[in-house]
């Protein structure tokens, strides 16, 4: 059973971001889809359902604290959704490499554990496919992932949200 965090709303990605990832995922036509830090489950329940048929999702996130209304929502006739409780260092290890479309990174965001958790995603995007980070306006560690991943040849495009935590797009040059 989902444990009741209303109390912590303020820890979720703003609804826009999540409508985002929706629209980024239909634009780009997107099929396999990560996402590492879930929290209460807003933000994965648009990129759900915006899966094509087919399309695969996994969520992971070091403890399940998605709301129950979400937790029953985690369906999509002709998809595979699944959730991953552990780590995102541990739970990361274990998924296909060069295999997602578009993975959105949202956990802990310290250096000491984004840098890792970086070097990790990074593996596991496939060609063509984008990672999209949140709070990279506003966090300073997130900020500066963004400058490392520039140096190491991605591209990055950095937007404003509503609540000006910032958004960034990363692609790799080709």
């Amino acid at each position: 059973m989902a444990k009741d965090t209303s109390h912590i709303d303020f820890w979720n990605s703003e609804k826009e971001v999540g409508e985002f990832l929706a629209s980024l995922i239909k634009l780009t036509k997107a099929r396999t889809v990560l996402e590492v830090g879930v929290f209460q489950g807003n933000t994965s329940m648009p990129m759900i359902e915006a899966l094509p048929i087919g399309g695969y999702y996994v969520g992971v996130d070091i403890e399940d604290l998605r709301l129950e209304k979400n937790i029953k929502a985690w369906k999509k006739d002709g998809c595979v959704v699944d959730f991953i409780e552990a780590s995102s260092h541990k739970a990361l290890k274990t998924l296909p490499t060069y295999h997602f479309d578009l993975i959105f990174v949202d956990a802990a965001h310290h250096w000491d554990h984004i840098l890792p958790e970086f070097k990790l995603v990074e593996k596991l995007l496939g060609h063509g496919g984008v990672i999209v980070y949140h709070d990279s306006m506003h966090i300073l560690d997130v900020k500066e992932l963004m400058q490392y991943a520039r140096i190491y040849g991605w591209e990055c495009a950095t937007m404003k949200t509503p609540e000006l935590r910032g958004l960034s797009i990363l692609s790799k040059n080709l």
